[in-house]
């Protein structure tokens, strides 16, 4: 049985996602409910696979029954978490044996492998948290979406920071719409820079594969390439295009979330990156893309502009310094709205800040508590709440960051964007940028 939950229990598990947006709550079918106890796998379990596993484990009503990685030098960590679960190398054998064994799946790998695991364990009937971005193209988004909506299962996509007290305090302030009318929205983070490669060429030579490391199962639906150490697993896979979605890809998901998230945004009209593009292997060493919506009851008339940067990159001296502000105060990863009365500065490691400070001195910053992203997703399965970042919000965060690296390839270039008939029409060519063919034998859409 399911652990009784009092009334702040359940509102933390899942009521802080109820008004996320309109299409958060589009799940036509029926969900599928855990009774008893919930058996789950974790696939991918190093890194921030690790971190999901704890997390999911310390869940009272879950059972890790099976964990799989395709380096078998995880397991040792994991097993603190899973001392009994079955070890798999291949997601593959996971899902075909144990399918009647297991309620749920999480998905801790790098990007490329997201969408084909996830699409196998809906079709399945499992519930699935999957990591941030969602997949590595917009295809692959679209296609996920569709399949999380015929499935009726829970979905979560793991951006724990839109669950955490510094966005819900930020959401707050702007709830009570002390800055206005919204009139441009920038988002910046210090990724890449320091945490993985960009704007290189693919190494040379090859070196031998660790005796731990099943290459062919890591490369997946990728391109064949050789093992080089160092260069792409276990971390510095998410500049390579081919593995990985860039910087924007890696942080967008967690800091452009408050722009679509509070202002209700869907897909954007036109975009246009103003950055260097892609080598043909790697993403840039940084980039600036402009985005462009249509206007709504959140903002003023004209055009919204959102503006991603990256590569430590921040807004203008010149807006900082209307704001009261200047660049070195600002954080080194947030999203700015900058209103007719002022702005508002969403940090998911810090309290929020209404800027000019000196004008909003004396206003309250709320400080609410944070809820448990992952134990919201656990009691959704089990029909507690609602996952506040389902499939049906995470694939248009996931497009929105995804179409900004389409832009990059045509630098300083208008592109409109028909999001009804996913293409280009006045750039016809980038269409090919949004989607990818997988390896011989990888196929899974």
């Amino acid at each position: 049985m399911l652990h009784p939950l009092d009334r702040r229990s359940f509102l933390a598990a899942g009521g802080a996602g109820l008004g996320l947006t309109l299409s958060a709550c589009m799940s036509t079918p029926k969900r599928r409910v855990v009774s008893g106890r919930m058996r789950h796998a974790s696939i991918g379990v190093g890194g921030m696979g690790r971190v999901d596993l704890e997390r999911i484990s310390s869940h009272p009503q879950v059972d890790v029954v099976a964990i799989c990685d395709v380096d078998s030098a995880m397991f040792e960590e994991a097993a603190e978490f899973a001392p009994d679960a079955r070890r798999f190398r291949d997601w593959r054998e996971l899902l075909l044996e144990m399918a009647d064994e297991i309620d749920s799946v999480s998905i801790s790998t790098p990007d490329h492998m997201h969408a084909p695991i996830a699409m196998r364990a809906l079709s399945l009937g499992k519930h699935v948290y999957c990591q941030k971005p969602l997949t590595r193209t917009v295809e692959e988004s679209r296609a996920l979406l569709r399949a999380a909506r015929k499935s009726g299962e829970v979905t979560q996509m793991g951006i724990q920071n839109h669950s955490n007290g510094n966005y819900a305090a930020a959401k707050e302030l702007f709830e009570r719409n002390l800055i206005g009318q919204i009139h441009e929205v920038h988002v910046w983070s210090d990724r890449p820079a320091g945490w993985w490669p960009q704007g290189v060429e693919r190494p040379a030579g090859a070196d031998a594969v660790p005796e731990t490391l099943d290459w062919n199962l890591w490369l997946g639906v990728s391109p064949e390439r050789p093992y080089k150490e160092k260069m792409y697993h276990p971390f510095a896979w998410r500049g390579w295009e081919d593995f990985g979605t860039g910087a924007q890809g890696d942080m967008a998901c967690h800091l452009m979330d408050p722009a679509l998230w509070f202002l209700e945004l869907g897909a954007p009209r036109r975009l246009r990156s103003d950055g260097p593009p892609p080598n043909g292997e790697t993403y840039p060493l940084w980039s600036r893309v402009h985005y462009e919506y249509d206007a709504n009851r959140f903002t003023t008339r004209g055009p919204l502009l959102v503006t991603w940067h990256d590569g430590g990159f921040k807004p203008s001296v010149d807006l900082c310094a209307r704001l009261g502000t200047d660049r070195e105060s600002l954080p080194a990863n947030a999203c700015l709205f900058v209103g007719t009365e002022g702005a508002l500065v969403a940090n998911p490691y810090a309290a929020p800040q209404l800027l000019p400070a000196a004008q909003f001195e004396g206003e309250t910053i709320p400080s609410p508590e944070g809820v448990n992203h992952w134990h919201q997703w656990v009691y959704a399965c089990f029909g507690v709440g609602e996952a506040s970042a389902p499939f049906d919000y995470a694939a248009t965060l996931t497009e929105t960051a995804l179409l900004g690296n389409v832009a990059l390839r045509f630098p300083h270039e208008t592109l409109e964007w028909d999001a009804g008939r996913m293409r280009f029409p006045n750039r016809p060519e980038a269409d090919a940028y949004l989607s990818s063919r997988p390896r011989t034998g990888w196929s899974f859409l």
